[in-house]
């Protein structure tokens, strides 16, 4: 198993995402409008670290450590009539989560944790509907020290 780096794990949620052809651009950080830039896109998702858990079983230093990890995926819809902005929200849910649930992101995440474990519907403002869904995974760190500094 390769040395556990989330930024990786972001790229291959990246990638996997990318290759649904369900959206017209997946960012890393943020949408762009979030940063100040124009966007044109009709279908969009942004991912984002929120949290990550570290436990370890018993207290032996030398052992592996678990780290629970949850990001958010904000889903972005946008379309001029209401019903069909929100379905294609919902279809670009349903495609992360096709996309995501179950699979070893980056060969790095246990793939029984990785999934879309909740989304809430965020206010409509015309033209665009957002989805702020919670993806969580987990993954082994060999040792209390085996983190991947590197770049």
């Amino acid at each position: 198993m390769p040395s556990p780096r989330e930024r990786d794990v972001r790229g291959a949620i990246r990638d996997l995402l990318d290759a649904t052809g369900a959206f017209d651009g997946v960012y890393p950080a943020g949408l762009p409008e979030d940063r100040g830039e124009r966007s044109g896109d009709l279908r969009a998702a942004a991912i984002e670290p929120v949290a990550t858990t570290i436990s370890a079983q018993g207290d032996d230093v030398g052992g592996a450590l678990t780290a629970a990890a949850t990001l958010s995926l904000t889903l972005t819809a946008r379309d001029d009539d209401p019903e069909t902005r929100d379905a294609a929200a919902e279809r670009l849910l349903y495609a992360a989560a096709d996309a995501l649930n179950g699979v070893s992101l980056a060969d790095v995440t246990l793939p029984g944790s990785t999934r879309i474990q909740s989304w809430t519907w965020k206010k409509a403002v015309a033209p665009e509907r957002r989805i702020e869904a919670v993806l969580t995974f987990q993954y082994l760190v060999e040792g209390w020290n085996g983190f991947d500094a590197s770049e």
